[in-house]
């Protein structure tokens, strides 16, 4: 029995070590381009979430642009703000362009927009006294909406991909497509 259990232990770490050294330089360059990252953002929306029962952001249409040469991924979409004024919702159009840094989680095969930062925001008929407290909301949203929402998700039926199932190592954008590698 303890000869079966040694000859077992020796066969898993044999196979380990071989998948290590397999996987060890491995590394895996996967390309998006705008109109699929698009198409994927488009299918999450329209969202709408309450913040603080005096705020209701809607966000829909979103727009995305690849920027050569960088590591980050600039997106947009139109917003609506609904402000709650007593009982009388006030809504409130505009626009809003983000930049996002990319984040690989692994364990799921899925990347997201992470650190999002607000380009430019223009919601028509916010009284000044609120736009911090609008450009404070809307952070909060749009880090929320990225956090839950993946910008692309590997397909587990591509044995590249399971194989890929590692490490964010680099991510540019080139002739308006986003590369990222992936690596032990």
């Amino acid at each position: 029995m303890r000869k079966t259990l040694i000859i077992a232990a020796l066969c898993i770490a044999l196979v380990g070590a071989g998948a290590y050294l397999y996987f060890q330089g491995a590394r895996y360059t996967l390309q998006f381009t705008e109109t699929e990252l698009q198409e994927k953002l488009s299918a999450k929306l329209p969202v709408s979430r309450d913040y603080l029962f005096i705020f209701e952001v809607v966000l829909d249409n979103p727009r995305l642009r690849l920027v050569e040469g960088s590591d980050r991924v600039n997106a947009g979409m139109d917003v609506t703000l609904n402000i709650r004024i007593g009982n009388e919702p006030l809504p409130l159009g505009g626009k809003i362009d983000i930049s996002g840094g990319v984040r690989y989680a692994s364990e799921i095969g899925q990347f997201f927009l992470t650190d999002p930062i607000i380009e430019d925001l223009s919601v028509q008929g916010v009284p000044s006294r609120y736009t911090d407290r609008v450009d404070e909301v809307m952070t909060k949203a749009l880090a929320r909406f990225y956090a839950e929402r993946p910008i692309y998700t590997l397909k587990d039926t591509d044995v590249k991909a399971k194989a890929a199932k590692l490490l964010l190592k680099k991510v540019v954008v080139r002739n308006s497509v986003l590369f990222v590698t992936l690596g032990v």
